[in-house]
């Protein structure tokens, strides 16, 4: 018999829904423990040899020459890791493809895998055995990745009989203290790839808050800590009795926004979403039944009194837009600055105090719709605006770079036949963009709903939605999804190749 604790009750094994982990013993416990450890760590090696033997068939030699023509920029390759220098840039995004997961932690995994394989066989042969954890690997990929195989090979020797018995802080420490023994240069040149490595990065924590994460050398980095310490002593000195954390943010905020000083205005761009069924009359009104996903010239007036009941006016120096949705299927329907929406409700003459003025004033409006397609290569300004806020953020599975830093990309290439339209037009980021017009074996499919079918080299097929809008509750189309691999024999069907 076995009890859990949960809060302040317990919960009995015999109560658990199910009744097949009822250990008789603490020694079985243990064993258990010891067991799942080692399983966990054999499969670790088992995925490190597998995600080399992929690597291998992904040689940087089927990259584009350097100076030609989609390859890679300097700043790319100044950035990739140890570790990957002869394995082709498109691996990593296809290994995150393959694993559902973000590509900093495929790249990860890559740079662990290769040195494991290539570089530390005695410690994969020690994670095979279960001797070793995958996060004490980590950390020896981590230090003995850039030293040469000979003073990798010793620090192995001294570290590994005794591994199970320390921490990783303390694997950490030993290692350090012999590398400083037996190759001090290597660390000193970790600390100047660190160095150049340095950054500012912002990761959203949830419930509303987000951190900010600054790369500074330690010296440089304690100091900032003690003065955002000492400027909340102050302040709780003054009287503010925020918790002490509270006002070291506060503080650090200060120091870095510095709101005494004057600045110059920032541009803002404001979209506003709307939905359809919001704009008919009452609150039983059913959603809106688009004709040729246009928004009539009635609906664009009631959205129009709407805006002005809202009060809504675009910043200084910015711009106001409202992207109007159908909330049936979530699709975006227009795109509209306020001027448009005025045009489209009222025809072409002009209103003075929010009132329509001229002959046949209030008569004669269009409505408002999709920009339709153009024969040139480059989008029009309507497009690429339509484009941007429907896809918000790159198309890539998985990456979450701005639209607004993003190209618009033909899925269907335009010198293939590719229409300049809204429908063949996507957000890519420039790298992604790069990879999907010049790495072999992708394959790229943009269909009439807005979704994006990636199949990668290995066959792997990712689905992702433009975000859209939802209404009444209904769930936004899931941003990632997964398919299984496609049959060989029709796995170019309906695919752009790129």
């Amino acid at each position: 018999m076995i009890e859990a604790a949960k809060g302040d009750r317990y919960i009995r094994a015999d109560d658990l829904p199910f009744d097949w982990y009822v250990p008789p013993s603490e020694l079985e416990l243990v064993a258990d423990i010891w067991s799942a450890d080692a399983r966990m760590s054999r499969e670790a090696a088992a995925r490190a040899l597998a995600i080399d033997a992929l690597a291998r068939r992904r040689r940087a030699t089927r990259d584009r020459p350097a100076g030609s023509r989609g390859a890679a920029g300097r700043e790319t390759v100044a950035l990739w890791r140890h570790g990957l220098e002869d394995v082709s840039e498109s691996f990593v995004p296809e290994l995150a493809l393959i694993r559902g997961c973000s590509e900093v932690e495929a790249e990860r995994l890559a740079v662990e895998a290769l040195v494991l394989v290539r570089h530390l066989p005695a410690s994969l042969e020690a994670l095979h055995e279960g001797r070793l954890t995958e996060r004490k690997a980590a950390v020896l990929v981590e230090l003995l990745g850039p030293v040469s195989r000979e003073v990798a090979e010793e620090v192995q020797r001294r570290v590994l009989p005794d591994v199970e018995t320390r921490t990783v802080p303390q694997l950490r420490a030993k290692v350090r203290r012999l590398l400083a023994q037996l190759d001090a240069e290597a660390l000193e040149e970790r600390r100047r790839e660190a160095a150049r490595r340095a950054d500012v990065r912002h990761h959203a924590l949830g419930d509303g808050m987000s951190q900010l994460t600054v790369d500074l050398p330690t010296p440089l980095a304690a100091a900032c800590a003690d003065a955002c310490d000492q400027y909340a002593q102050m302040l709780r000195a003054d009287g503010d009795q925020r918790p002490i954390g509270m006002l070291r943010a506060a503080a650090a905020a200060d120091l870095i926004l510095r709101p005494w000083e004057a600045r110059p205005p920032v541009t803002a761009h404001v979209t506003v979403h709307a939905a359809l069924s919001g704009l008919g009359e009452g609150e039983s009104a059913p959603a809106a039944e688009v004709s040729g996903q246009v928004v009539t010239a009635e609906q664009c007036r009631e959205l129009l009194g709407e805006l002005e009941a809202w009060g809504l006016r675009a910043p200084e120096c910015g711009s106001l837009q409202v992207a109007v949705s159908d909330p049936a299927t979530g699709r975006l329907v227009a795109v509209a600055t306020p001027r448009e929406l005025r045009r489209g409700a009222f025809g072409r003459r002009t209103r003075r105090g929010g009132v329509a003025v001229g002959p046949g004033a209030g008569l004669g409006g269009t409505g408002v719709g999709p920009p339709g397609s153009t024969t040139a290569y480059r989008p029009t300004a309507e497009q690429r605006r339509f484009v941007r806020v429907r896809d918000v953020t790159c198309r890539w599975p998985g990456c979450r770079r701005r639209a607004g830093r993003c190209d618009l990309d033909h899925a269907v290439a335009h010198a293939a036949g590719g229409a300049t339209d809204c429908v063949n037009l996507c957000c890519l980021c420039r790298r992604h963009h790069r990879l999907k017009t010049f790495g072999p074996g992708w394959a790229f499919r943009l269909e009439p709903d807005g979704r994006l079918r990636v199949r990668t080299p290995s066959g792997v097929v990712r689905v992702t939605w433009p975000p859209g809008w939802c209404w009444d509750g209904e769930p936004v189309p899931p941003e990632l999804e997964e398919e299984a691999p496609p049959d060989p024999l029709t796995a170019d069907a309906g695919c752009a190749q790129s």
